[in-house]
């Protein structure tokens, strides 16, 4: 077993190497087929990050959303207890980047658990069965040990892992549905 820090070392530098048109070429393929879910389809309150650098670009998905007349929620991370809220993204909402480089909300009111349909869950690494390695915050996993809505992920090929090479620790949250482009 590698370290997770190696594994996501090696995905990063798969993603940065991906040549554009296979990139484009899988994120339509996932957008499409998030779009075609049946989650997508049930919900009604979509839960996304902003995307940056390397990962899936999530403002198709958003707009996507919007379109649908969905609403859209953004995560926002507190240092202290490494937890996370999501709040509504409107027209009004106030983005600021994190000590990640992430985009979140400064303003809103916090939407419950109860109320968020869908969770599009980031990561770096997948298998099919929905283990999953995110970047090492452990954000996610927290926030989605009590969820009790649908949970899925989007993964370029260099994502995809038929088992994983990393260590899965106890606390590590699976996703329902990992989405991948072939």
């Amino acid at each position: 077993m590698a370290s997770k820090k190696a594994v996501r070392e090696k995905i990063i530098a798969a993603l940065g190497s991906m040549p554009d048109d296979v990139r484009h070429f899988q994120a339509d393929a996932l957008y499409e087929r998030l779009e075609d879910s049946p989650e997508w389809e049930r919900s009604q309150t979509v839960a996304i990050t902003l995307s940056t650098g390397i990962e899936l670009d999530t403002q198709p998905i958003i707009d996507a959303a919007k379109q649908a007349r969905k609403q859209v929620l953004v995560p926002k991370t507190f240092d202290s207890d490494r937890s996370m809220i999501f709040v509504p993204l409107t027209e009004s909402t106030t983005l600021k980047a994190s000590k990640f480089g992430i985009l979140e909300p400064e303003n809103g009111i916090p939407v419950t658990k109860d109320q968020i349909d869908l969770v599009v869950v980031p990561g770096l690494g997948f298998t099919k069965q929905g283990v999953r390695l995110g970047f090492g915050g452990g954000y996610y996993d927290r926030f989605l040990s009590d969820y009790q809505g649908r949970t899925v992920s989007l993964a370029f090929d260099a994502q995809l892992f038929d088992e994983p090479t990393w260590k899965v620790a106890e606390h590590d949250i699976y996703v329902q549905h990992v989405i991948s482009a072939h």
